[in-house]
Parts: structure tokens; C-alpha cells; sequence
């Protein structure tokens, strides 16, 4: 008798250990990017020389401009570049997020996707260049800012 009831227990958690696997693989992917990201901005600070990274068109990965390697997906994961606010040239029309020696960036964002649907963020932020996963809320405009700081400090007045 117990050992029914540990192999049925047993077949119960294998599909459950399956379904688990790619969001765990999932996350493990958007931490390594986030990581990625970050040695970028370091490699800007230490070598006084702006880093850019692209989508790469062939891999469609990662291409790192002080490597001559690209970073290359798994199978089943899509990426996607989305340039920030200060990013105005794009080189050779492609979108790029730029690290500055002074540790900021042009900021922007990658999106992680699985074939199934399942995505993660990873985003730059363009005035202190800090990489952080997951989806982040737009940022409010500062007048909208500056209204909401002024209510809270008067406690609701205008």
C-alpha cells in the first residue's frame, strides 16, 4: 500500500517539476542578460571608452561592442532591444543602449520571451545607468512628479 501511494505521488510531481522548468529557465536567462548589462556599464567605467550594445541580426542575441563574439539565446527564447530616450544616433539604423564612462547610459530595455508566451524585462535607466529586471512602471513626467511631491509635502493642498 505504501508503495502505491508513493508512486502515485511520485507521477504527480513530474508534471508539476515540467511545467516549473522554463520559468525557472526563464528567470536564469533574464538574470544572466541583467548581468551582462551591468559588466557592460563597468567595462565603460573602467576603460573610459562608451560601450554599446545591439541586437545582433544574425544570432538574434546580444552584440557587445567591445567583444567580437555575440551573446547567442538559448533555442525558444526571442529577444527584443528597445532603445531609450537618449539614444538618438542609432547606429546603422539599429537600436542600441550606450554606457557612458561617467556610469550612465542612453538607457532602454530588452524583453525576454519564451515560445510559450512568457516573457521578462530587463531595463536601463538612462540617468544612472542601473539595470533592473522585470517590467517596471513607466516613469510619471516631472511636472506630474514634482505635483505629487508638493501634495505629499502639504499634506493633499495644491
Amino acid at each position: 500500500m505504501v508503495l502505491v501511494i508513493a508512486s502515485l505521488a511520485i507521477s504527480m510531481v513530474g508534471p508539476a517539476f515540467q511545467r516549473l522548468l522554463p520559468g525557472l529557465t526563464l528567470e536564469a536567462e533574464s538574470r544572466k542578460l541583467a548581468g551582462l548589462l551591468r559588466h557592460a556599464r563597468s567595462q565603460a567605467i573602467l576603460s573610459g571608452v562608451p560601450v554599446a550594445i545591439s541586437q545582433d541580426a544574425e544570432s538574434g542575441g546580444l552584440r557587445l561592442s567591445y567583444r567580437e563574439q555575440p551573446y547567442v539565446l538559448p533555442e525558444h527564447f526571442s529577444l527584443a532591444l528597445e532603445a531609450g530616450p537618449g539614444a538618438s544616433d542609432m547606429a546603422m539604423g539599429t537600436a542600441q543602449i550606450l554606457f557612458y564612462p561617467r556610469g550612465d547610459s542612453s538607457g532602454g530595455s530588452l524583453s525576454l520571451a519564451l515560445d510559450d508566451g512568457r516573457s521578462e524585462a530587463v531595463s536601463v535607466d538612462w540617468l544612472s545607468g542601473r539595470v533592473q529586471r522585470g517590467l517596471l512602471e513607466e516613469a510619471p513626467p516631472l511636472e506630474q512628479e514634482k505635483e505629487r511631491r508638493t501634495r505629499a509635502a502639504t499634506g493633499g493642498r495644491p
